[in-house]
Protein backbone atom coordinates (compact mmCIF):
# COMPACT_ATOMS: atom_id res chain seq x y z
CA UNK A 1 0.00 0.00 0.00
CA UNK A 2 1.98 3.28 -1.10
CA UNK A 3 1.33 6.44 1.01
CA UNK A 4 -1.89 7.82 -0.93
CA UNK A 5 -3.19 5.02 0.33
CA UNK A 6 -2.10 5.46 3.46
CA UNK A 7 -3.00 9.05 3.62
CA UNK A 8 -6.66 7.52 2.33
CA UNK A 9 -6.97 5.04 5.07
CA UNK A 10 -5.86 7.86 7.57
CA UNK A 11 -8.94 10.38 5.73
CA UNK A 12 -11.36 7.77 6.49
CA UNK A 13 -10.41 8.08 10.12
CA UNK A 14 -10.21 11.30 10.86
CA UNK A 15 -13.82 11.67 8.69
CA UNK A 16 -15.39 9.23 11.53
CA UNK A 17 -13.43 10.72 14.14
CA UNK A 18 -14.89 14.45 12.85
CA UNK A 19 -18.28 13.35 12.78
CA UNK A 20 -18.40 12.18 16.53
CA UNK A 21 -16.46 15.28 17.11
CA UNK A 22 -19.04 17.17 15.85
CA UNK A 23 -22.02 15.37 17.12
CA UNK A 24 -20.72 15.35 20.70
CA UNK A 25 -19.60 19.03 20.72
CA UNK A 26 -22.99 20.05 19.63
CA UNK A 27 -24.74 18.36 21.93
CA UNK A 28 -22.67 19.41 24.97
CA UNK A 29 -23.71 23.32 23.37
CA UNK A 30 -27.51 22.11 23.89
CA UNK A 31 -26.25 21.13 27.08
CA UNK A 32 -25.29 24.96 28.00
CA UNK A 33 -28.41 25.87 27.34
CA UNK A 34 -29.67 23.84 29.82
CA UNK A 35 -27.65 23.93 32.26
CA UNK A 36 -24.95 25.90 32.52
CA UNK A 37 -23.39 24.38 35.71
CA UNK A 38 -23.77 20.50 34.56
CA UNK A 39 -22.27 22.23 31.17
CA UNK A 40 -18.89 22.98 32.78
CA UNK A 41 -18.89 19.77 34.95
CA UNK A 42 -19.14 17.58 31.82
CA UNK A 43 -16.79 20.08 29.83
CA UNK A 44 -14.06 19.70 32.49
CA UNK A 45 -14.36 15.85 32.57
CA UNK A 46 -14.12 15.56 29.28
CA UNK A 47 -11.34 17.99 29.02
CA UNK A 48 -9.19 16.39 31.88
CA UNK A 49 -9.77 12.88 29.74
CA UNK A 50 -8.68 14.33 26.44
CA UNK A 51 -5.86 16.56 27.63
CA UNK A 52 -4.45 12.91 29.08
CA UNK A 53 -3.77 11.94 25.13
CA UNK A 54 -2.06 15.17 24.51
CA UNK A 55 -0.01 15.20 27.74
CA UNK A 56 0.87 11.30 27.40
CA UNK A 57 2.43 11.78 23.95
CA UNK A 58 4.38 14.70 25.16
CA UNK A 59 6.28 12.87 28.10
CA UNK A 60 6.88 9.80 26.10
CA UNK A 61 8.17 11.64 23.30
CA UNK A 62 10.80 13.52 26.16
CA UNK A 63 11.34 9.96 27.27
CA UNK A 64 11.71 8.70 23.90
CA UNK A 65 14.61 10.86 23.18
CA UNK A 66 16.30 11.29 26.38
CA UNK A 67 16.22 7.43 26.66
CA UNK A 68 16.79 6.27 22.81
CA UNK A 69 15.88 2.96 22.07
CA UNK A 70 14.20 1.60 18.85
CA UNK A 71 10.41 1.25 20.90
CA UNK A 72 9.96 5.02 20.13
CA UNK A 73 10.94 5.17 16.61
CA UNK A 74 8.08 3.78 14.79
CA UNK A 75 5.65 6.15 17.08
CA UNK A 76 8.27 9.08 17.33
CA UNK A 77 6.26 10.90 14.74
CA UNK A 78 2.88 9.98 16.20
CA UNK A 79 4.05 11.22 19.88
CA UNK A 80 5.13 14.16 18.39
CA UNK A 81 2.07 15.24 16.61
CA UNK A 82 0.43 14.24 19.52
CA UNK A 83 2.24 16.57 21.25
CA UNK A 84 2.08 19.80 18.79
CA UNK A 85 -2.03 19.46 19.73
CA UNK A 86 -1.14 21.14 22.99
CA UNK A 87 -1.81 24.43 21.68
CA UNK A 88 -5.18 23.16 20.83
CA UNK A 89 -5.66 22.44 24.22
CA UNK A 90 -4.88 25.48 25.32
CA UNK A 91 -7.19 27.39 23.86
CA UNK A 92 -9.82 24.73 24.74
CA UNK A 93 -9.10 25.57 27.61
CA UNK A 94 -10.57 28.88 27.76
CA UNK A 95 -14.08 28.27 29.25
CA UNK A 96 -12.81 26.54 32.61
CA UNK A 97 -10.49 29.69 33.08
CA UNK A 98 -14.06 31.79 32.41
CA UNK A 99 -15.50 29.56 34.57
CA UNK A 100 -13.59 31.18 37.65
CA UNK A 101 -14.09 34.46 36.33
CA UNK A 102 -17.69 34.74 37.67
CA UNK A 103 -18.29 36.01 33.95
CA UNK A 104 -21.41 33.60 33.58
CA UNK A 105 -23.15 35.09 36.20
CA UNK A 106 -22.61 32.56 38.65
CA UNK A 107 -19.63 32.57 41.07
CA UNK A 108 -17.84 29.62 41.79
CA UNK A 109 -19.28 27.86 38.90
CA UNK A 110 -16.90 24.84 38.69
CA UNK A 111 -14.81 25.42 41.26
CA UNK A 112 -16.19 26.49 45.31
CA UNK A 113 -12.66 28.02 45.94
CA UNK A 114 -13.93 30.68 43.18
CA UNK A 115 -16.73 31.88 44.62
CA UNK A 116 -16.42 35.21 47.43
CA UNK A 117 -18.21 33.59 49.76
CA UNK A 118 -16.20 30.49 49.96
CA UNK A 119 -13.62 32.61 51.82
CA UNK A 120 -15.57 32.46 54.66
CA UNK A 121 -14.26 29.01 55.19
CA UNK A 122 -10.97 29.33 57.29
CA UNK A 123 -9.35 26.95 55.38
CA UNK A 124 -10.33 27.87 51.73
CA UNK A 125 -9.59 31.41 52.88
CA UNK A 126 -5.88 30.18 54.40
CA UNK A 127 -5.40 29.00 50.51
CA UNK A 128 -6.54 31.88 48.70
CA UNK A 129 -3.41 33.09 47.84
CA UNK A 130 -2.56 29.92 45.68
CA UNK A 131 -6.73 29.48 45.15
CA UNK A 132 -7.64 32.41 43.06
CA UNK A 133 -8.92 33.08 39.70
CA UNK A 134 -6.00 35.40 38.38
CA UNK A 135 -3.42 32.98 39.70
CA UNK A 136 -5.04 30.23 38.38
CA UNK A 137 -5.84 31.79 35.02
CA UNK A 138 -1.67 33.03 35.20
CA UNK A 139 -0.55 29.14 36.16
CA UNK A 140 -2.39 27.66 33.39
CA UNK A 141 -0.96 30.21 30.93
CA UNK A 142 2.24 29.11 32.14
CA UNK A 143 1.48 25.65 31.68
CA UNK A 144 0.54 25.40 28.22
CA UNK A 145 3.92 27.60 27.35
CA UNK A 146 5.99 25.49 28.65
CA UNK A 147 4.41 22.49 26.89
CA UNK A 148 3.87 24.14 24.15
CA UNK A 149 7.32 25.55 23.54
CA UNK A 150 9.17 22.50 24.40
CA UNK A 151 7.27 19.94 21.81
CA UNK A 152 7.47 22.77 19.30
CA UNK A 153 11.34 22.75 19.69
CA UNK A 154 11.31 19.10 19.53
CA UNK A 155 9.52 19.02 16.71
CA UNK A 156 11.73 21.70 14.62
CA UNK A 157 14.51 19.78 15.11
CA UNK A 158 13.63 16.43 14.62
CA UNK A 159 12.08 17.53 11.23
CA UNK A 160 15.03 19.43 10.44
CA UNK A 161 16.90 16.33 11.27
CA UNK A 162 14.97 14.15 8.44
CA UNK A 163 15.71 17.08 5.72
CA UNK A 164 19.59 17.63 6.74
CA UNK A 165 20.67 14.56 9.37
CA UNK A 166 22.45 17.03 11.41
CA UNK A 167 24.63 14.84 13.04
CA UNK A 168 24.60 17.55 16.41
CA UNK A 169 20.38 17.25 16.33
CA UNK A 170 19.88 14.05 18.62
CA UNK A 171 22.33 15.24 21.27
CA UNK A 172 20.30 18.89 21.30
CA UNK A 173 17.39 16.80 21.95
CA UNK A 174 18.68 14.39 24.32
CA UNK A 175 19.46 17.71 26.43
CA UNK A 176 15.71 19.93 26.06
CA UNK A 177 14.54 16.50 26.70
CA UNK A 178 15.94 16.04 30.05
CA UNK A 179 15.04 19.28 30.77
CA UNK A 180 11.46 18.42 29.65
CA UNK A 181 11.02 15.91 31.77
CA UNK A 182 11.67 17.50 35.06
CA UNK A 183 9.18 20.65 33.86
CA UNK A 184 6.57 17.46 32.98
CA UNK A 185 6.72 16.24 36.03
CA UNK A 186 6.11 19.98 38.38
CA UNK A 187 3.96 21.05 35.67
CA UNK A 188 1.72 18.26 35.22
CA UNK A 189 1.31 17.70 38.80
CA UNK A 190 0.58 21.20 39.77
CA UNK A 191 -2.01 21.56 36.80
CA UNK A 192 -3.70 18.28 38.20
CA UNK A 193 -3.85 19.54 41.55
CA UNK A 194 -5.83 23.14 40.46
CA UNK A 195 -7.81 21.20 37.59
CA UNK A 196 -9.29 18.28 39.33
CA UNK A 197 -7.79 18.12 42.95
CA UNK A 198 -8.95 21.68 43.41
CA UNK A 199 -12.68 20.53 42.55
CA UNK A 200 -12.28 19.64 47.27
CA UNK A 201 -10.06 22.45 48.32
CA UNK A 202 -10.40 20.74 51.35
CA UNK A 203 -8.22 17.53 50.24
CA UNK A 204 -5.45 17.00 49.04
CA UNK A 205 -2.89 14.03 48.41
CA UNK A 206 0.65 13.81 46.88
CA UNK A 207 -0.19 10.79 44.75
CA UNK A 208 -2.40 12.57 42.54
CA UNK A 209 -0.44 14.26 40.54
CA UNK A 210 1.49 10.96 39.63
CA UNK A 211 -2.20 9.19 39.13
CA UNK A 212 -2.55 11.34 36.25
CA UNK A 213 0.85 11.26 35.13
CA UNK A 214 0.47 7.01 34.66
CA UNK A 215 -2.53 7.04 33.22
CA UNK A 216 -1.93 9.72 30.26
CA UNK A 217 1.24 7.37 29.17
CA UNK A 218 -1.06 4.36 30.02
CA UNK A 219 -3.83 5.69 27.73
CA UNK A 220 -1.18 7.33 25.19
CA UNK A 221 0.55 3.35 24.67
CA UNK A 222 -2.85 1.86 24.38
CA UNK A 223 -3.75 4.64 21.33
CA UNK A 224 -0.21 3.98 19.87
CA UNK A 225 -0.93 0.82 19.68
CA UNK A 226 -3.90 1.57 17.94
CA UNK A 227 -2.60 3.54 15.28
CA UNK A 228 0.54 1.21 15.20
CA UNK A 229 -2.21 -1.53 14.30
CA UNK A 230 -4.26 0.98 11.46
CA UNK A 231 -0.66 2.01 9.98
CA UNK A 232 1.13 -1.38 10.31
CA UNK A 233 0.66 -2.89 7.03
CA UNK A 234 1.13 0.51 4.99
CA UNK A 235 3.49 2.32 3.70
CA UNK A 236 6.23 3.53 5.26
CA UNK A 237 5.67 1.40 8.04
CA UNK A 238 5.30 -2.04 6.24
CA UNK A 239 8.77 -2.11 4.89
CA UNK A 240 10.64 -0.96 8.13
CA UNK A 241 8.16 -1.94 11.27
CA UNK A 242 7.74 -5.40 12.21
CA UNK A 243 5.78 -7.12 15.20
CA UNK A 244 8.91 -6.76 17.45
CA UNK A 245 8.41 -2.87 17.66
CA UNK A 246 4.74 -3.44 18.30
CA UNK A 247 5.61 -6.30 20.80
CA UNK A 248 7.98 -3.67 22.72
CA UNK A 249 5.51 -0.74 22.94
CA UNK A 250 3.10 -3.74 24.59
CA UNK A 251 5.49 -4.45 27.35
CA UNK A 252 5.58 -0.85 28.28
CA UNK A 253 1.65 -1.03 28.34
CA UNK A 254 1.85 -3.83 30.38
CA UNK A 255 4.66 -1.92 32.80
CA UNK A 256 2.22 1.01 33.22
CA UNK A 257 -0.37 -1.00 33.68
CA UNK A 258 1.33 -2.20 36.85
CA UNK A 259 2.47 1.12 37.59
CA UNK A 260 -1.05 2.76 37.80
CA UNK A 261 -2.13 0.23 40.11
CA UNK A 262 0.77 1.03 42.49
CA UNK A 263 0.31 4.22 42.39
CA UNK A 264 -3.72 3.71 42.83
CA UNK A 265 -3.24 1.49 45.56
CA UNK A 266 -0.52 3.93 47.04
CA UNK A 267 -2.84 6.37 47.27
CA UNK A 268 -5.04 3.88 49.09
CA UNK A 269 -2.99 2.90 51.69
CA UNK A 270 -1.51 5.81 53.06
CA UNK A 271 -4.47 7.09 53.46
CA UNK A 272 -6.34 4.56 55.18
CA UNK A 273 -2.71 4.04 57.02
CA UNK A 274 -3.39 7.71 58.06
CA UNK A 275 -6.74 8.07 59.03
CA UNK A 276 -6.85 11.47 59.16
CA UNK A 277 -9.94 13.50 58.68
CA UNK A 278 -9.00 15.41 56.63
CA UNK A 279 -8.01 13.15 54.44
CA UNK A 280 -10.92 10.45 53.84
CA UNK A 281 -13.80 12.25 52.91
CA UNK A 282 -12.38 11.78 49.29
CA UNK A 283 -13.30 8.03 49.56
CA UNK A 284 -15.67 8.42 51.59
CA UNK A 285 -17.66 10.29 48.56
CA UNK A 286 -16.81 7.00 46.59
CA UNK A 287 -17.95 4.69 48.91
CA UNK A 288 -21.36 5.38 48.34
CA UNK A 289 -24.58 6.33 46.01
CA UNK A 290 -23.22 3.73 43.68
CA UNK A 291 -19.37 4.55 43.26
CA UNK A 292 -18.72 1.95 45.16
CA UNK A 293 -18.49 -0.35 42.25
CA UNK A 294 -16.05 1.35 40.41
CA UNK A 295 -12.90 0.46 42.40
CA UNK A 296 -14.16 -2.97 41.71
CA UNK A 297 -14.47 -2.73 38.45
CA UNK A 298 -11.15 -0.97 38.29
CA UNK A 299 -9.12 -3.74 39.83
CA UNK A 300 -10.63 -6.30 37.88
CA UNK A 301 -10.86 -5.26 34.51
CA UNK A 302 -8.34 -2.16 34.55
CA UNK A 303 -5.36 -4.00 36.09
CA UNK A 304 -5.98 -7.87 36.57
CA UNK A 305 -7.82 -8.07 33.09
CA UNK A 306 -5.32 -6.42 30.97
CA UNK A 307 -2.07 -8.03 33.25
CA UNK A 308 -2.58 -11.42 32.65
CA UNK A 309 -3.64 -10.73 28.55
CA UNK A 310 -0.36 -9.00 28.61
CA UNK A 311 2.01 -11.35 29.87
CA UNK A 312 1.94 -13.37 27.25
CA UNK A 313 4.34 -13.19 24.63
CA UNK A 314 2.78 -14.65 22.34
CA UNK A 315 -0.25 -12.01 22.69
CA UNK A 316 1.97 -8.86 22.53
CA UNK A 317 2.61 -9.88 19.63
CA UNK A 318 -0.06 -10.32 17.87
CA UNK A 319 -1.45 -7.38 16.29
CA UNK A 320 -5.26 -7.98 16.26
CA UNK A 321 -5.55 -8.64 19.78
CA UNK A 322 -2.99 -6.22 21.47
CA UNK A 323 -5.15 -3.83 19.41
CA UNK A 324 -8.25 -4.55 21.04
CA UNK A 325 -6.62 -4.78 24.59
CA UNK A 326 -5.40 -1.59 24.10
CA UNK A 327 -9.22 -0.58 22.56
CA UNK A 328 -10.29 -2.08 26.26
CA UNK A 329 -7.45 0.05 28.20
CA UNK A 330 -8.83 3.38 26.75
CA UNK A 331 -12.12 2.69 27.43
CA UNK A 332 -11.41 1.72 31.36
CA UNK A 333 -9.06 4.86 31.49
CA UNK A 334 -12.23 6.82 30.87
CA UNK A 335 -14.55 4.69 33.80
CA UNK A 336 -11.48 5.39 35.47
CA UNK A 337 -11.39 9.32 34.95
CA UNK A 338 -15.55 8.88 35.95
CA UNK A 339 -14.34 7.11 39.31
CA UNK A 340 -11.75 10.26 39.99
CA UNK A 341 -13.90 13.36 38.71
CA UNK A 342 -17.54 12.71 38.38
CA UNK A 343 -18.00 11.94 42.29
CA UNK A 344 -17.22 15.69 43.23
CA UNK A 345 -20.30 16.59 40.99
CA UNK A 346 -22.99 14.02 41.61
CA UNK A 347 -23.78 12.40 44.93
CA UNK A 348 -24.80 9.17 43.32
CA UNK A 349 -23.98 7.00 39.72
CA UNK A 350 -27.63 7.48 39.14
CA UNK A 351 -27.23 11.59 39.02
CA UNK A 352 -24.71 11.53 35.96
CA UNK A 353 -25.78 13.79 33.35
CA UNK A 354 -26.05 12.38 29.27
CA UNK A 355 -23.97 15.37 28.74
CA UNK A 356 -20.74 14.02 30.62
CA UNK A 357 -21.01 10.91 27.93
CA UNK A 358 -21.04 13.07 25.20
CA UNK A 359 -18.30 15.89 26.79
CA UNK A 360 -15.57 12.66 26.38
CA UNK A 361 -16.54 11.34 22.96
CA UNK A 362 -16.74 14.67 21.84
CA UNK A 363 -13.72 16.31 22.76
CA UNK A 364 -11.76 13.21 21.67
CA UNK A 365 -13.09 13.16 17.88
CA UNK A 366 -12.17 17.14 17.58
CA UNK A 367 -8.65 15.87 18.94
CA UNK A 368 -8.20 12.74 16.66
CA UNK A 369 -9.20 15.11 14.01
CA UNK A 370 -6.36 18.04 14.67
CA UNK A 371 -3.90 14.99 15.72
CA UNK A 372 -4.45 13.18 12.50
CA UNK A 373 -4.15 16.31 10.31
CA UNK A 374 -0.83 17.05 11.81
CA UNK A 375 0.02 13.08 11.21
CA UNK A 376 -0.68 13.43 7.50
CA UNK A 377 1.50 16.62 6.66
CA UNK A 378 4.91 15.20 7.70
CA UNK A 379 7.29 11.57 6.72
CA UNK A 380 5.70 8.64 9.48
CA UNK A 381 9.33 7.72 10.59
CA UNK A 382 12.08 9.54 11.53
CA UNK A 383 14.57 8.21 8.58
CA UNK A 384 17.67 9.88 9.36
CA UNK A 385 17.60 9.45 13.19
CA UNK A 386 20.69 7.29 13.73
CA UNK A 387 19.27 4.60 15.43
CA UNK A 388 17.23 3.58 12.33
CA UNK A 389 19.79 1.88 11.04
CA UNK A 390 19.45 -0.51 14.30
CA UNK A 391 15.91 -0.05 14.12
CA UNK A 392 15.48 -1.68 10.77
CA UNK A 393 17.96 -4.51 11.55
CA UNK A 394 16.00 -5.24 14.36
CA UNK A 395 13.08 -5.72 12.64
CA UNK A 396 14.59 -8.34 10.50
CA UNK A 397 14.55 -5.47 7.11
CA UNK A 398 17.50 -3.81 5.49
Amino acid sequence: MNRAETNSQLNAFQLMALVVGVIGIALLALGFFLSAEQFFQSYLFGYLFCLSLPLGCFGLMLLQHLTGGTWGLATRRLLEAGAMTLPVMGLLFIPIALSVTGVYGQEGILYHWSNPEALEDPFIAHKAPYLNSQFFILRAVIYFVIWAGIAFLIRRWSLEQDQTGNPKLPARMRVLSGLGVIFFVVTVTLAMTDWGMSLDPHWFSTMYGPMFMVGEGLITLAFMIVMMRLLLNTEPMAGVVSTKQVHDVGKLMLAFTVLWAYVSFSQYLIIWSGNVAEFTPWYVRRAEGGWEWFPIVLIIFHFFLPFFLLLSRRRKKNVALLGSVAIFIIFMRLVDMSWLILPEFHETVIAVSWTDLVAPLGLLGLWITIFLWIVKRRPLLPYNDPGMVDFAIGGGHH
